[in-house]
Protein backbone atom coordinates (compact mmCIF):
# COMPACT_ATOMS: atom_id res chain seq x y z
CA UNK A 1 0.00 0.00 0.00
CA UNK A 2 1.38 3.42 -0.92
CA UNK A 3 1.91 6.08 1.71
CA UNK A 4 -0.71 8.85 1.86
CA UNK A 5 0.36 12.01 0.09
CA UNK A 6 1.97 14.66 2.25
CA UNK A 7 -0.09 17.83 2.58
CA UNK A 8 2.11 20.84 1.74
CA UNK A 9 1.37 24.20 3.33
CA UNK A 10 3.12 27.53 3.85
CA UNK A 11 2.96 30.45 6.24
CA UNK A 12 4.92 33.21 7.90
CA UNK A 13 5.86 34.93 11.10
CA UNK A 14 4.78 38.48 10.31
CA UNK A 15 6.56 41.04 12.44
CA UNK A 16 6.91 44.80 12.88
CA UNK A 17 8.60 47.26 15.20
CA UNK A 18 6.44 49.55 17.34
CA UNK A 19 8.09 52.02 19.72
CA UNK A 20 11.19 49.86 19.95
CA UNK A 21 9.25 46.65 20.58
CA UNK A 22 9.00 43.79 18.11
CA UNK A 23 5.45 42.62 17.59
CA UNK A 24 4.26 39.51 15.75
CA UNK A 25 0.92 38.72 14.17
CA UNK A 26 -1.25 35.86 15.42
CA UNK A 27 -4.58 34.65 14.05
CA UNK A 28 -7.51 33.03 15.88
CA UNK A 29 -9.35 30.21 14.14
CA UNK A 30 -12.88 29.72 15.51
CA UNK A 31 -13.13 26.19 14.11
CA UNK A 32 -10.33 25.05 16.42
CA UNK A 33 -10.51 27.88 18.98
CA UNK A 34 -6.75 28.26 18.72
CA UNK A 35 -4.16 31.00 18.22
CA UNK A 36 -1.61 30.24 15.54
CA UNK A 37 0.67 31.66 12.88
CA UNK A 38 -1.01 32.43 9.54
CA UNK A 39 -0.60 29.52 7.15
CA UNK A 40 -2.49 27.37 4.67
CA UNK A 41 -2.32 24.68 2.02
CA UNK A 42 -0.94 25.25 -1.45
CA UNK A 43 -3.37 25.37 -4.34
CA UNK A 44 -2.70 23.23 -7.42
CA UNK A 45 0.68 24.09 -9.00
CA UNK A 46 1.16 27.06 -6.65
CA UNK A 47 4.72 28.05 -5.73
CA UNK A 48 5.37 27.69 -2.02
CA UNK A 49 6.53 31.31 -1.66
CA UNK A 50 3.35 32.57 -3.29
CA UNK A 51 1.26 30.36 -1.02
CA UNK A 52 2.90 31.80 2.09
CA UNK A 53 2.21 35.35 0.98
CA UNK A 54 -1.35 34.60 -0.15
CA UNK A 55 -2.28 32.81 3.05
CA UNK A 56 -1.05 35.69 5.20
CA UNK A 57 -3.10 38.17 3.19
CA UNK A 58 -6.22 35.99 3.13
CA UNK A 59 -6.13 35.25 6.85
CA UNK A 60 -5.06 38.64 8.19
CA UNK A 61 -5.55 41.24 5.45
CA UNK A 62 -1.84 42.12 5.61
CA UNK A 63 0.18 42.44 2.41
CA UNK A 64 3.73 41.28 3.14
CA UNK A 65 7.11 40.57 1.62
CA UNK A 66 8.95 37.43 2.65
CA UNK A 67 12.36 37.30 4.26
CA UNK A 68 14.59 34.44 5.47
CA UNK A 69 13.21 30.95 6.06
CA UNK A 70 12.31 29.98 9.63
CA UNK A 71 11.98 26.23 9.31
CA UNK A 72 9.56 23.46 8.44
CA UNK A 73 6.93 21.83 10.62
CA UNK A 74 5.99 18.18 10.14
CA UNK A 75 3.09 16.61 11.95
CA UNK A 76 0.25 14.12 11.37
CA UNK A 77 -3.28 15.23 10.46
CA UNK A 78 -6.55 13.43 9.91
CA UNK A 79 -7.76 13.44 6.31
CA UNK A 80 -10.50 11.41 4.63
CA UNK A 81 -10.68 9.00 7.53
CA UNK A 82 -6.94 8.35 7.57
CA UNK A 83 -3.73 9.91 8.82
CA UNK A 84 -1.59 12.06 6.52
CA UNK A 85 1.61 13.94 7.15
CA UNK A 86 1.51 17.73 6.89
CA UNK A 87 4.58 19.78 6.05
CA UNK A 88 4.44 23.55 6.60
CA UNK A 89 7.17 25.90 5.33
CA UNK A 90 7.60 29.18 7.21
CA UNK A 91 9.33 32.45 6.42
CA UNK A 92 9.76 35.69 8.26
CA UNK A 93 7.69 38.48 6.73
CA UNK A 94 7.15 42.20 7.13
CA UNK A 95 3.99 44.11 6.19
CA UNK A 96 4.19 46.52 3.26
CA UNK A 97 0.67 47.78 3.87
CA UNK A 98 -1.74 47.18 6.71
CA UNK A 99 -5.39 46.79 5.75
CA UNK A 100 -8.43 46.63 7.98
CA UNK A 101 -9.07 43.07 9.06
CA UNK A 102 -12.45 41.58 8.18
CA UNK A 103 -13.45 38.53 10.25
CA UNK A 104 -14.43 35.43 8.31
CA UNK A 105 -15.31 31.79 8.88
CA UNK A 106 -11.66 30.76 8.89
CA UNK A 107 -10.18 33.56 11.02
CA UNK A 108 -12.36 35.70 13.28
CA UNK A 109 -9.65 37.68 15.08
CA UNK A 110 -6.05 38.79 14.70
CA UNK A 111 -3.68 40.31 17.22
CA UNK A 112 -0.31 42.03 17.17
CA UNK A 113 1.59 41.01 20.30
CA UNK A 114 5.09 41.52 21.71
CA UNK A 115 7.12 38.39 21.14
CA UNK A 116 6.97 37.18 24.75
CA UNK A 117 3.20 37.56 24.89
CA UNK A 118 2.82 35.94 21.48
CA UNK A 119 4.86 32.98 22.68
CA UNK A 120 2.48 32.53 25.61
CA UNK A 121 -0.61 33.02 23.44
CA UNK A 122 0.25 30.44 20.77
CA UNK A 123 -1.71 27.22 21.15
CA UNK A 124 0.95 24.85 19.79
CA UNK A 125 4.56 24.33 20.91
CA UNK A 126 5.59 23.76 17.28
CA UNK A 127 4.51 27.34 16.48
CA UNK A 128 6.58 28.60 19.41
CA UNK A 129 9.62 26.86 17.90
CA UNK A 130 9.07 28.67 14.59
CA UNK A 131 8.57 31.99 16.38
CA UNK A 132 11.79 31.50 18.35
CA UNK A 133 13.70 31.07 15.07
CA UNK A 134 12.88 34.68 14.16
CA UNK A 135 15.64 36.07 16.39
CA UNK A 136 18.25 34.15 14.39
CA UNK A 137 17.44 35.75 11.03
CA UNK A 138 16.58 39.40 11.67
CA UNK A 139 17.50 42.02 10.90
CA UNK A 140 18.45 41.46 7.25
CA UNK A 141 21.06 43.82 5.81
CA UNK A 142 20.67 42.90 2.12
CA UNK A 143 19.09 40.22 -0.06
CA UNK A 144 20.24 38.82 -3.39
CA UNK A 145 18.21 36.58 -5.70
CA UNK A 146 20.37 34.75 -8.25
CA UNK A 147 18.43 33.45 -11.27
CA UNK A 148 19.38 31.34 -14.26
CA UNK A 149 17.49 32.54 -17.32
CA UNK A 150 14.37 30.64 -18.32
CA UNK A 151 14.35 28.12 -21.15
CA UNK A 152 15.66 29.58 -24.42
CA UNK A 153 15.58 28.39 -28.02
CA UNK A 154 18.35 25.81 -28.46
CA UNK A 155 21.58 27.00 -30.02
CA UNK A 156 21.32 24.46 -32.85
CA UNK A 157 17.87 25.78 -33.76
CA UNK A 158 18.92 29.44 -33.84
CA UNK A 159 20.58 31.07 -36.86
CA UNK A 160 21.12 34.53 -35.41
CA UNK A 161 23.61 35.91 -32.91
CA UNK A 162 23.64 34.04 -29.63
CA UNK A 163 23.18 37.26 -27.66
CA UNK A 164 19.71 37.71 -29.14
CA UNK A 165 18.58 34.08 -28.84
CA UNK A 166 15.06 34.35 -27.35
CA UNK A 167 13.08 32.43 -24.77
CA UNK A 168 10.82 29.60 -25.83
CA UNK A 169 7.10 29.80 -25.10
CA UNK A 170 7.78 27.67 -22.02
CA UNK A 171 10.51 30.06 -20.95
CA UNK A 172 8.23 33.05 -21.43
CA UNK A 173 5.59 31.42 -19.22
CA UNK A 174 8.21 30.80 -16.52
CA UNK A 175 9.28 34.45 -16.71
CA UNK A 176 5.68 35.52 -16.13
CA UNK A 177 5.33 33.23 -13.11
CA UNK A 178 8.71 34.33 -11.77
CA UNK A 179 7.38 37.88 -11.67
CA UNK A 180 4.91 36.98 -8.93
CA UNK A 181 7.60 35.18 -6.93
CA UNK A 182 9.93 38.19 -7.10
CA UNK A 183 7.06 40.38 -5.91
CA UNK A 184 6.56 38.10 -2.90
CA UNK A 185 10.24 38.60 -2.05
CA UNK A 186 10.03 42.37 -2.46
CA UNK A 187 12.71 42.63 -5.16
CA UNK A 188 13.44 46.30 -5.89
CA UNK A 189 16.64 46.21 -7.96
CA UNK A 190 17.15 44.20 -11.16
CA UNK A 191 20.47 43.24 -12.78
CA UNK A 192 20.79 41.06 -15.87
CA UNK A 193 23.24 39.84 -18.44
CA UNK A 194 22.79 41.85 -21.63
CA UNK A 195 21.77 38.67 -23.52
CA UNK A 196 18.15 38.65 -24.64
CA UNK A 197 17.29 35.39 -22.85
CA UNK A 198 18.36 36.83 -19.50
CA UNK A 199 16.77 40.24 -19.91
CA UNK A 200 13.52 38.63 -21.08
CA UNK A 201 13.43 36.46 -17.94
CA UNK A 202 13.22 39.50 -15.66
CA UNK A 203 11.38 41.89 -18.00
CA UNK A 204 7.86 40.96 -16.81
CA UNK A 205 8.79 41.79 -13.23
CA UNK A 206 10.63 44.98 -14.15
CA UNK A 207 7.56 46.12 -16.10
CA UNK A 208 5.25 45.28 -13.20
CA UNK A 209 7.10 47.56 -10.78
CA UNK A 210 8.20 50.18 -13.31
CA UNK A 211 11.92 49.61 -12.75
CA UNK A 212 14.87 49.75 -15.14
CA UNK A 213 16.92 46.60 -15.75
CA UNK A 214 20.65 47.19 -15.22
CA UNK A 215 22.38 45.30 -18.05
CA UNK A 216 25.85 44.03 -17.11
CA UNK A 217 27.82 42.58 -20.08
CA UNK A 218 30.39 41.09 -17.73
CA UNK A 219 27.90 38.49 -16.42
CA UNK A 220 26.95 37.33 -19.93
CA UNK A 221 28.50 34.22 -21.45
CA UNK A 222 30.28 36.32 -24.06
CA UNK A 223 31.57 38.80 -21.48
CA UNK A 224 32.71 36.11 -19.07
CA UNK A 225 34.50 34.16 -21.81
CA UNK A 226 36.31 37.31 -22.91
CA UNK A 227 37.33 38.34 -19.39
CA UNK A 228 36.71 35.93 -16.48
CA UNK A 229 38.31 38.44 -14.13
CA UNK A 230 35.53 40.88 -14.97
CA UNK A 231 33.48 39.35 -12.14
CA UNK A 232 35.94 40.53 -9.53
CA UNK A 233 34.58 43.26 -7.33
CA UNK A 234 30.96 42.64 -8.32
CA UNK A 235 29.97 41.49 -4.84
CA UNK A 236 30.14 45.00 -3.44
CA UNK A 237 27.97 46.25 -6.30
CA UNK A 238 25.43 43.45 -5.95
CA UNK A 239 25.08 43.27 -2.16
CA UNK A 240 23.46 46.69 -1.79
CA UNK A 241 22.37 47.43 1.81
CA UNK A 242 18.65 47.78 2.21
CA UNK A 243 17.96 46.35 -1.25
CA UNK A 244 16.53 43.10 -2.59
CA UNK A 245 18.56 42.61 -5.76
CA UNK A 246 17.80 40.17 -8.58
CA UNK A 247 20.73 38.99 -10.72
CA UNK A 248 19.97 36.96 -13.86
CA UNK A 249 22.82 35.17 -15.62
CA UNK A 250 23.83 31.97 -17.45
CA UNK A 251 24.72 28.41 -16.46
CA UNK A 252 28.45 28.69 -17.38
CA UNK A 253 28.77 31.97 -15.47
CA UNK A 254 26.77 31.21 -12.34
CA UNK A 255 29.38 29.09 -10.48
CA UNK A 256 32.02 31.84 -10.67
CA UNK A 257 29.46 34.58 -10.05
CA UNK A 258 28.13 32.74 -7.00
CA UNK A 259 31.64 32.35 -5.59
CA UNK A 260 32.21 36.07 -6.07
CA UNK A 261 29.02 36.73 -4.13
CA UNK A 262 30.15 34.45 -1.31
CA UNK A 263 27.60 31.74 -2.06
CA UNK A 264 28.23 28.00 -2.25
CA UNK A 265 25.77 26.64 -4.77
CA UNK A 266 25.51 23.81 -7.26
CA UNK A 267 24.00 23.61 -10.71
CA UNK A 268 21.01 25.68 -11.80
CA UNK A 269 18.34 24.32 -14.14
CA UNK A 270 16.70 26.89 -16.41
CA UNK A 271 14.50 29.28 -14.46
CA UNK A 272 15.83 28.08 -11.10
CA UNK A 273 16.81 30.65 -8.50
CA UNK A 274 18.53 31.08 -5.17
CA UNK A 275 17.50 33.54 -2.45
CA UNK A 276 20.30 34.71 -0.13
CA UNK A 277 19.96 37.00 2.87
CA UNK A 278 22.92 38.72 4.52
CA UNK A 279 22.20 39.18 8.21
CA UNK A 280 23.40 41.88 10.57
CA UNK A 281 25.90 39.50 12.18
CA UNK A 282 27.55 38.81 8.81
CA UNK A 283 26.02 35.38 8.23
CA UNK A 284 24.37 34.54 4.93
CA UNK A 285 21.37 32.22 4.82
CA UNK A 286 20.11 30.95 1.51
CA UNK A 287 17.66 28.54 -0.07
CA UNK A 288 17.22 27.21 -3.59
CA UNK A 289 14.09 26.80 -5.69
CA UNK A 290 13.25 25.23 -9.01
CA UNK A 291 11.64 27.30 -11.77
CA UNK A 292 8.16 28.46 -10.77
Amino acid sequence: MSNPATVIAAGAVVWRERRGTRQVLLVHRPRYDDWSLPKGKLTAHEHVLLAARREVEEESGQQVVLGPPLGIQRYPIRKNGGINQKMVHYWSAVPVSESDFEPNDEVDEIDWLPVDKARAQLSYPRDVDILDALDDVVPVVATVIVVRHAEAVKRKDWDGKDAVRPLTSTGTAVAERLSDVLAALGADRIISSDAERCAATVTPYAASIGRHIHLWPEISERGYDADPDGLRGLAERVWRPGKVTVVCSHRPVLPALSRELGLKVGKFSTGAFLVAHRLADGRVVHERFRAP
